[in-house]
């Protein structure tokens, strides 16, 4: 059987060093540049960033969701923390922090290129015996 293994996530963004910049603010994303483009690193994930112009670079609104990639999730330890850095760094609240069930609790940051990003914390889940 064929073994397929992670590669990248390709984002696109009308502003490339923009979107670069925010991720290395807010998400503490490694900016890594190569002739004529800007990439980032998180963690073991690459990002390739395509620069957009025109009508492609359109906003999105959450509502407004379109086939294809929704969303990409990172995880954090302390929520509260990552809410509380992201605010500082004057990220876009898309839906803020809410308990998605027992143990999970996330909530959803735009970048600049209208990406997507889910901040998760994974708890053990409470067992309640009654």
């Amino acid at each position: 059987m064929i073994e397929f293994k992670w590669d990248h996530l390709q984002l696109c963004s009308a502003n490339a060093e923009a979107t670069a910049a925010w991720f290395e603010r807010c998400l503490n994303a490694e900016i890594v540049r190569r002739p004529g483009r800007v990439d980032l690193r998180i963690g073991e994930i690459n990002l390739f960033i395509t620069q957009l112009t025109g009508e492609s670079a359109a906003r999105q609104t959450r509502e407004a969701r379109s086939q294809g990639i929704d969303h990409f999730g990172v995880v954090v330890d302390d929520l509260d923390a990552a809410f509380a850095h992201l605010t500082r760094h004057e990220a876009e609240i898309v839906e803020p922090v809410k308990q998605i069930r027992a143990g999970v609790r996330a909530c959803f940051v735009r970048a600049p290129g209208e990406i997507l990003i889910e901040v998760l914390e994974r708890r053990p889940a409470e067992m309640t015996f009654r």
